[in-house]
């Protein structure tokens, strides 16, 4: 087996390969001119091939932040262009398969690996409490995301083990670093701020990629409400904002599988 560099593996189907690395999409020895908006369709289908991407997660994908842009033309334009780069058309697909009204799905096979091609990484979150005594809290928080996440997500996402994501602790480095070291398409960050009764929890999805947010919620609470000991509102804070962050990222990372497509 070979060492691994750190560097997501190329994603093959048929005669072609996408170098995420790279941002190149090639067929044999010859590279393909892809721009940026084709190129995020293709990246964010392949990672869940045979699923429904809708047109809303794209929208978000290739216009984040409330961008003012026509959104249908510019994402049927993007999927005319990725076709066009593939050799492939709407009316007898072998790659993207228009779903009406609803998204897209890559329906070809991809080569190699039959793992899944999510893989997560849960950052350990900062306290930013100034009270060093807080850093168990944080840390205890992130194992239980680690292990809810592991529960809510078995089989459809990779969630790095503990030790791999611990080692970031200290480290100060860009997302993208981080994620091609540990090999994750996905960064769960957050934050734990307690001052006095009241604990404030923040956690942020960053897709690896383009280091873009994904989704993003506040946990407020009042901790003169819970009539618990420190010890016990402690685990049972971790354990309920851990429930919730996992049932937001299921639906985030496996919306097939955890809702509805709009008609």
């Amino acid at each position: 087996m070979e060492p691994s560099t750190g560097t997501p593996r190329p994603l093959r189907f048929a005669t072609f390969e996408l170098d995420v690395r790279a941002r190149e999409l090639r067929q044999g020895d010859r590279r393909i001119p892809l721009q940026a908006q084709p190129f995020e369709v293709l990246r964010t289908m392949l990672v869940r091939p045979g699923e429904i991407v809708t047109r809303e997660e794209l929208q978000r994908r290739l216009w984040p932040d409330g961008t003012f842009v026509d959104f249908e033309h510019g994402l049927n334009a993007a999927v005319k262009r990725l076709r066009a780069a593939l050799g492939d058309t709407a009316d007898n697909p072998r790659f993207v398969e228009t779903l009406t009204r609803r998204g897209y799905r890559f329906i070809a096979k991809l080569d190699g690996g039959s793992g899944p091609q999510v893989r997560l990484v849960v950052l350990p979150f900062a306290n930013l409490s100034g009270d060093a005594a807080q850093d168990y809290f944080s840390d205890s928080l992130t194992e239980e995301l680690i292990a809810q996440l592991g529960v809510a997500c078995r089989g459809r996402v990779g969630v790095i083990a503990r030790w791999s994501s611990m080692t970031s602790k200290a480290a100060r480095r860009r997302a993208r670093d981080i994620a091609d070291a540990l090999q994750a398409s996905h960064l769960l960050e957050g934050t734990v701020r307690c001052d006095g009764e009241r604990l404030r929890i923040t956690a942020r999805l960053i897709e690896a990629a383009n280091e873009t947010r994904l989704w993003s919620e506040l946990y407020d609470r009042d901790l003169s409400q819970c009539g618990l000991t420190s010890g016990r509102w402690s685990l049972a804070v971790q354990t309920d904002v851990a429930s919730r962050v996992a049932g937001a990222l299921a639906f985030e990372l496996m919306p097939s599988r955890s809702a509805t497509p709009s008609l």
